[in-house]
Order: structure tokens, then C-alpha cells, then sequence
């Protein structure tokens, strides 16, 4: 009689069968990074007054429609909308005139790739002349009625433009509930609210020096999360604003707080969207078109629903090489 037995062949030394044929390996290979992974943060600035800038993105306002033409033809499908603050003074006056910068942004935008979607900055930074993300009283405290109000009005603004979500910049404790109230009650409620979770650290400086934002005297720090407990103190303030009303998250910077984001998306179930700000962009450049695609990767691995980032448009092309 002979006895059948399972064949026990090795696969070669030093080779996994789930590796060893292309076939194989792009079956097993996992979700990887696309365009529509990543989202461009655009700083809108003065027409007529020439801003310097190394920083991709950062555009006046009669640029912007070829720049997002070029990143809608690549698969970018978001943009984050900064707007470069004109009529400053004490009470953000400008942020809220019927056409400024920021509302013809989110017009340009619209007008040129009408399926981006458009997230918009909702803070006081770019518009107050001492650069401060809230109102101040005479005294010099915070005025936080009248800046929930400027919140809310910016917000509906934005919306009333085109924006697709808005997002409560300024780590104040019920911004996000009195925003979202207002996206109600002016017929938005497609509108998504999307505040931030910003822990402290240097990897802002660019994007403020270019935008005016720094504040004159003191600094952010109450309005930020600080680095040595990010990982526990993210948390609490995330399902804080779940519980005001939030729709998604963004969390920054995140080349510093890899470890937060993984915590946070094993707690959260809402998209997470990871920035990578600033002071990330030297750092980028240096590791080349293809290691801004594996850091992006890494990202989207690690819970990241869309990273906002200013290597979007050289990932992208990257992405696009490679298909060809």
C-alpha cells in the first residue's frame, strides 16, 4: 500500500513564500499611498504686495487657480485654506468683510476644481493686529464672548463661500460647539467642523513668519497641548470636541507625534487627519520625492485618513512616475 504524505518542501533559504514572486507580493501588498491620500495646505497672500516664500502653495489669490488646476489634474482632492489677514486691528474686523482674501480664495478654488474639497482656517491670528488667535478685552484678558462670536461668524462666512469644512484653529473650549451652532443655524449642516489638536513646537516657524501670525507679545501656549504629556492629554481634548460636536480631526505637527496619532486613531473612529506643518518642509526635502512618499505612507499606516502636507504636489508627481 502506499501511503500518500503532504509535500514539506522548503521554500529557498532566506526566502518567505509570500515574497519570493512579484505576483505573490502584490497580492499581500496592502493599501498603498495615492494622491487622494493627501491634501495641500494653501496660503492665499496679498496681490499686490510681494510676499517671499519657499513654501509650496503659498500663492496670491489670482494664482490660485492655476496651482489647484495642477493638483486637481495630479488627484489631490483637498485643500486647506490659509488666508494672509488684511484690515487688521484689535477685533478681526477683516475676517469677516463680505470679500476678503479668504472668501475669494475659497472662490478661486471652487472655480477651478469644483470637486476639491476646501477646508478653511477659523482663527483671529491672521486678522487682529497683535496676532493673537482671540480677542482681548481693554484690560488685555481674553474677550471670549466676542471671540466665540468672530468664531462663529467666520465660520458661516466660509461656508456661505463654498468652504466644505471649517476648522476652530484655536484650542478654546467650546469653539467647536458655538461653531457648529451657527453652521446649523445658517442652513449648513453639510458643513463639516473639523478643530484642531496642535501640540507645542517649533515646527510652526515658517508658516507663521510668512503669514504674519506670531503673536507680538506672549505666546500660544494655553492654547496648545504640551509635548511631554501629548500622548494622554490628545485624547481627553479629542473627545471633548467629539462631544461638542466635531466631525473629524486634525492633528499637528505629526513628524513629532507619530505616537500620539496611533493612539489617537485607536480611539477615535472619525477620519484623523495628520499635518504636516511647516517646519516639516526642509526635512521633506532632504529625503527626496520617494522618501516623502514612504514618510506619507508611513503616516496613512500609522491612522492617517488624509495628511495635509506641503510635499503633496512632489509626492503626487512621484505617484504618478511611478504609474507610468
Amino acid at each position: 500500500m502506499t501511503i500518500l504524505t503532504a509535500r514539506t518542501t522548503p521554500a529557498p533559504e532566506g526566502i518567505s513564500p509570500t515574497r519570493a514572486r512579484r505576483a505573490v507580493r502584490a497580492l499581500y501588498a496592502g493599501p498603498t499611498l495615492t494622491a487622494a491620500d493627501v491634501g495641500a495646505p494653501l496660503l492665499a497672500l496679498p496681490d499686490t504686495e510681494p510676499v517671499e516664500s519657499s513654501l509650496p502653495g503659498a500663492v496670491p489669490v489670482p494664482g490660485i487657480a492655476a496651482t489647484v488646476g495642477r493638483w486637481a489634474g495630479l488627484g489631490i482632492r483637498g485643500v486647506k485654506v490659509f488666508a494672509y489677514g488684511h484690515d487688521r486691528d484689535g477685533r478681526a474686523t477683516g475676517a469677516l468683510l463680505p470679500g476678503n482674501r479668504m472668501v475669494r480664495a475659497i472662490a478661486a478654488v471652487k472655480a477651478a476644481a469644483p470637486e476639491t474639497a476646501v477646508t478653511t482656517e477659523v482663527c483671529g491670528c491672521s486678522w487682529t493686529d497683535h496676532c493673537r488667535c482671540l480677542l482681548l478685552c481693554d484690560d488685555g484678558r481674553i474677550d471670549l464672548d466676542a471671540t466665540y462670536a468672530l468664531m462663529a461668524a467666520m465660520a458661516v462666512r466660509h461656508a456661505d463661500a463654498g468652504a466644505d469644512v471649517v476648522s476652530p484653529t484655536a484650542m478654546l473650549d467650546g469653539s467647536v460647539r458655538v461653531v457648529r451652532d451657527a453652521r446649523d443655524e445658517a442652513g449648513h449642516r453639510g458643513v463639516g467642523v473639523n478643530p484642531n489638536l496642535a501640540i507645542h513646537t517649533g515646527l510652526y516657524g515658517p508658516f507663521k513668519a510668512l503669514m504674519a501670525t506670531d503673536p507680538r507679545a506672549g505666546h500660544r501656549r494655553g492654547l496648545q497641548l504640551e509635548p511631554g504629556r501629548a500622548e494622554r492629554d490628545t485624547l481627553v481634548q479629542a473627545r471633548r470636541w467629539i462631544t461638542e460636536g466635531a466631525d473629524s480631526l486634525t492633528l499637528q505637527p505629526v513628524m513629532t507625534a507619530v505616537d500620539v496619532l496611533v493612539r489617537l486613531r485607536d480611539d477615535q473612529p472619525v477620519p484623523v487627519v495628520a499635518y504636516s506643518t511647516s517646519g516639516e518642509w526642509n526635512a521633506l526635502k532632504a529625503l527626496g520625492p520617494a522618501g516623502m512618499v514612504e514618510y506619507l505612507g508611513m503616516l496613512k499606516r500609522a491612522g492617517a485618513d488624509q495628511t495635509l502636507t506641503f510635499a503633496a504636489e512632489t509626492a503626487a508627481r512621484h505617484l504618478e512616475a511611478g504609474r507610468a
